[in-house]
């Protein structure tokens, strides 16, 4: 179905990033868009993830996550964290651990480690509001935005 509104929030500029999750011994590592600080004292951010999403039930599980900050010159990567085989998204990638145990891109421009406070239902989605626990500044850069990524989510993958 296709609704009007949808066109103008397809003009909202958004960062991407990627979210990584350890669960079961291994990692996983998802795009997401709607990610936003929300606090500066104490240092909060929110995450919003379509509850239907496998990293959805492991953040809920594993009660943490990082956010890596990806460059302009990442977007060819968008299409390896979409791919359905979680256990092998980290695959032939570039990457070191943060001080939490989180995969962390080489090439990212840097990261947060984040402990979940508190989840919210907000429809199809659940906010996670989480705690930075740590992060680093690794390289510098421009980071990628949808202004890059020709892609549109619109709420149905």
């Amino acid at each position: 179905m296709q609704y009007s509104w949808q066109e103008v929030l397809d003009t909202f500029p958004y960062g991407i990033y990627l979210v990584t999750i350890k669960a079961d011994g291994l990692y996983n590592g998802m795009i997401a868009s709607w990610v936003t600080q929300c606090s500066h004292e104490p240092p909060l951010l929110a995450l919003a993830i379509r509850k239907t999403r496998l990293s959805h039930s492991q953040i809920l599980q594993s009660g943490e996550f990082g956010i890596s900050v990806l460059p302009q010159e990442a977007v060819l990567l968008v299409k390896q964290f979409k791919i359905p085989q979680w256990q092998r998204k980290f695959e032939g990638l570039d990457y070191d651990f943060s001080a939490h145990g989180n995969p962390v891109l080489k090439n990212a421009l840097g990261y947060l480690d984040c402990v979940v406070e508190k989840s919210i239902d907000t429809g199809d989605h659940s906010l996670f509001i989480a705690k930075i626990t740590d992060g680093k500044l690794l390289n510098e850069g421009q980071a990628l935005s949808t202004a890059e990524y020709e892609g549109k989510y619109r709420g149905n993958v």
